[in-house]
């Protein structure tokens, strides 16, 4: 099992199909086109990392974090997608995509990172996952505005 940040030399069309997977799973209604088109943009940015886990050359999981800065934290980030196949998940694979996520956040010199966990998967208990792998609960409320 490896885990690789891809680049914009790469072929998005693993990390595509994940992603796209991940997203109709959620039951969110972003476009494929969309998600396709967004991940070229994201590839092609430094303060923005899509990683892939990788199981004998079969891409079985994607993670995406995204950069931003702020008055509060300085450099922080978030995790934007964290999707391992259902076949592959309880191996760690979620696991080393974190552990490459932090990795690459630390280097690019984030303090700490945040991550949504969605009424989906909330029902999935992701949020237990996330408590054990060091994420608190801020009580902050996350809201957002579409344009």
């Amino acid at each position: 099992m490896k885990v690789r940040r891809l680049t914009a030399q790469d072929d998005p069309g693993a990390a595509t199909g994940l992603l796209q997977r991940f997203f109709r799973e959620e039951g969110f209604t972003t476009p494929d086109t969309t998600i396709a088109a967004n991940l070229l943009v994201m590839l092609s940015m430094d303060r923005c990392a899509v990683l892939l886990a990788e199981e004998q050359d079969t891409a079985v999981g994607v993670a995406t974090v995204s950069m931003e800065f702020g008055i509060e934290y300085g450099w922080s980030a978030e995790m934007g997608d964290l999707y391992v196949l259902p076949e592959h998940r309880g191996k760690g694979i979620s696991r080393m995509l974190v552990a490459s996520a932090e990795d690459y956040l630390r280097s690019m010199g984030a303090v700490g990172y945040q991550v949504t966990v969605t009424p989906h998967g909330a029902d999935a208990d992701l949020r237990r996952f996330y408590r054990g792998i060091g994420f608190g609960d801020e009580g902050r409320a996350l809201l957002y505005k579409t344009f």
